[in-house]
This record gives C-alpha cells, sequence and structure tokens, in this order.
C-alpha cells in the first residue's frame, strides 16, 4: 500500500516483473480523469498549473533559490504514491542514460504483449491552456544536435573528483546537475523539450529518478542535511512537504537498489 518502503530499480526489460507492475500502475493511473490521475498530477509541472522549480525560479513564487531538486523528489513521491494507490508496492525506475545511450525499450514501444505501452505516451490534455493543448506525447530522440546525453564520468569521476557526485559544494553541485538533467530533456525532444508537457511523457520520471537518484549517492558521499538552512522551511508546493521532509530518502518511503538484482515487488524491511 501506499507509505511501504519500496526499492527504486534501473528500466529493465519490457518482461521484467518490475516493469510489467508499473506499467500496470501507470496504465490505471492514465485512465483516470480526477485528480488521482496521470494526466492531472502531470500538470502540476507545466501547463496547467506550473509549480514547477527550474534555475532558482518558480512561476509561483518571488523566491530565488536552488530548489530544482528537493522540489521534484516530492514530485516523483506524490506520483509514486498515487501509483501504490492502483498497484501495492510499485516503485518509480530509474533511466541511466550514461549507460542505456537511447529510448529504453521498455518505453520504445507502442505496445506491449498486444495492448497499448502507457510508458511509451500519454495524452496530454489541458483544454484551459492558450491554445488548448489535447494530444498524445511525442519524442524526437536525438533530433537536436546540441543536446547530448552525459557520459558516465560526468557523473563519476572518483580518479580525477571532476564527476557531479565528487563536487563538495551545493551551489555547484546542483547547478551542474540541473544543466546535465537539462541536456537529457533536450536530447529526448518531442515534448520532453518544453517545460510545458514534459512531465506528460512518462519518460520524464525515469530520467528524473535518476536525477533524484544522483542526488541521493551525492547526499550518501557528502551528508544528507547538507542543504541551506535559509532553505529548509521552505513549502514544495502543491505536495504537503517542506523541503526538510524531502531531505532523507527513507523516510519518504522508498531506497535506490545498490545493484541491478531484482528485489520482489512490495520491497524488502529495511536493515
Amino acid at each position: 500500500m501506499a507509505g511501504s518502503m519500496v526499492y527504486r530499480l534501473p528500466v529493465g526489460d519490457v518482461a521484467a516483473a518490475h516493469m510489467a507492475s508499473f506499467r500496470q500502475a501507470m496504465a490505471a493511473a492514465q485512465a483516470l480523469s480526477d485528480n488521482r490521475g496521470y494526466n492531472f498530477i502531470a500538470g502540476f509541472h507545466g501547463a496547467p498549473s506550473w509549480y514547477c522549480w527550474h534555475h532558482q525560479i518558480s512561476r509561483r513564487s518571488r523566491l530565488q533559490a536552488r530548489l530544482f531538486l528537493p522540489w521534484h523528489r516530492a514530485y516523483l513521491w506524490w506520483l509514486e504514491q498515487a501509483l501504490q494507490d492502483r498497484v501495492e508496492g510499485v516503485a518509480l525506475p530509474w533511466w541511466d542514460w550514461t549507460t542505456v545511450r537511447r529510448i529504453p525499450a521498455a518505453y520504445a514501444g507502442r505496445r506491449v504483449d498486444g495492448v497499448a505501452n502507457p510508458l511509451y505516451a500519454s495524452r496530454a490534455y489541458v483544454p484551459t491552456a492558450r491554445p488548448p493543448i489535447n494530444h498524445r506525447t511525442r519524442r524526437a530522440a536525438q533530433a537536436n544536435p546540441a543536446s547530448l546525453l552525459p557520459r558516465p564520468r560526468d557523473v563519476s569521476n572518483p580518479r580525477t573528483g571532476g564527476g557531479v557526485i565528487e563536487d563538495p559544494d551545493w551551489p555547484s553541485f546542483s547547478d551542474r546537475l540541473e544543466n546535465f538533467h537539462d541536456e537529457v530533456h533536450g536530447w529526448v525532444g518531442g515534448d520532453m523539450g518544453d517545460v510545458t508537457t514534459a512531465a506528460y511523457d512518462p519518460i520524464f520520471f525515469a530520467h528524473h529518478c535518476m536525477i533524484d537518484r544522483i542526488w541521493y549517492l551525492w547526499q550518501v558521499e557528502h551528508g544528507t542535511r547538507r542543504f541551506p538552512g535559509s532553505l529548509l522551511d521552505v513549502d514544495l508546493v502543491p505536495f504537503g512537504k517542506r523541503v526538510r521532509d524531502v531531505l532523507d530518502v527513507q523516510e519518504l518511503g522508498y531506497e535506490y537498489a545498490a545493484s541491478t538484482a531484482e528485489i520482489p515487488i512490495g520491497g524488502a524491511p529495511h536493515a
């Protein structure tokens, strides 16, 4: 049920058990037209709600601050809780674009086992937008030659200390990671290349799960509480969380698996 400890695994093959459960939850969420549904939650990011934080700015706030990572962590948690209401124990998968340098197969096929693949696309429906938005999400991978997927050495390079995880300075780390984030959005292209509709593409959350995982690994290296004290009580709207509430992933009910080995759906007791 929502609120239990789950283990986030890397995006796996189409037939992998955790991907099958995730597809089931996503299909159920995409079928809902109320505030429990995927379309409604996707709308928190860009149109119509515009709560998102990017490069120290949110349209909903006059504050200027590095809240990109905590806001998106809360966003992932919110969707994961909604999906667990559909399928018990389901967890978001992460797309490691440093090694899987293509749209993962689980997200690339229009159909799986003869039915529509909910990870391939979703309907972006925002009738209040000007002009109204009503289309199936699209991608244009690699169409933008200026956008490149980050390499393993960009994320971690203990030998030289040049990877983002080795960067001990919070502002520098956050800004560098956000720039890598931007590159992936541009590389995927299509709706992912436009903040207005990016979150309607299901691959958005696999991408952001990788970003959140890198922050988690940075916290393992440098400390969970290494965050500007002046921002700890900032509200992460609309999730009912403050920054201090999202700094420890275990308190949010999830962990990142240390290996690619599958863990039974529903997770295991935290040691």
